[in-house]
């Protein structure tokens, strides 16, 4: 029952700043109030793959470190899915991509693709990885592409990168304005910022650990 909880806590946990985000957006339930919806739920879920990838002790000890990391690699693409959704939600109500906030988000949107796909095609450990097939054609692509782990580890931690250029992208959004917005903006600058911080030291404590062996 404990870990039901918990997963409802992080999937329901985005409505909140999604509900001071739609308050400002009007009362209106149209697509441009479901494009705001589906980026903060977006956004939401990008800090949240930082803060199971720094492996927190009370998180593990409820769900165990293999669902913990389970679902770290789950939701890269459910969060692509909902990225290009709320890119396209926008689009029909006449954004444009030229934009520099837009700009912000497109890039982000590739970085954190290049680091899904890096991950899911090179060492992460998913379905696909129980066929031998699919071993062998990671070898190939080492093979080919002359690829080392580091070299690929590196392509992955793009996605810090990506999350902080989302953070700029949702920040210089209208509906972000502090004077309009202070409590949903301030629910997610805080909530990236601390589980990119919760990474940082999950790394540094990693080689440091490494370092005094």
């Amino acid at each position: 029952m404990k870990k039901v909880w918990l997963y409802l806590l992080f999937f329901l946990s985005p409505l909140i700043p999604i509900a001071f985000y739609l308050l400002v957006a009007g009362p209106s339930l149209d697509s441009y109030s479901a494009s705001i919806a589906f980026g903060v739920y977006t956004f939401v879920l990008v800090s949240n793959q930082f803060y199971f990838a720094s492996m927190p002790n009370w998180l593990t000890k409820a769900l165990g470190t293999k669902t913990v990391r389970s679902l770290h690699g789950s939701f890269p693409l459910l969060i692509l899915a909902l990225a290009l959704l709320h890119a396209l939600l926008k689009l029909s109500n006449g954004f444009i991509l030229t934009d520099g906030q837009a700009l912000l988000g497109v890039v982000a949107f590739f970085l954190f693709l290049i680091g899904t796909i890096s991950a899911l095609l090179l060492f992460a450990q998913t379905l696909l990885t129980q066929f031998p097939w699919f071993s062998t054609f990671r070898t190939r692509i080492y093979t080919i592409t002359k690829l080392t782990y580091k070299k690929v580890r590196a392509m992955h931690n793009l996605m810090v990168v990506a999350g902080i250029l989302a953070l700029m992208h949702i920040m210089i959004a209208s509906t972000s304005a502090l004077a309009y917005n202070p409590w949903g903006a301030s629910i997610l600058v805080v909530w990236m910022l601390y589980t990119l911080l919760s990474y940082l030291n999950y790394r540094l404590a990693g080689r440091k650990g490494k370092g005094t062996k």
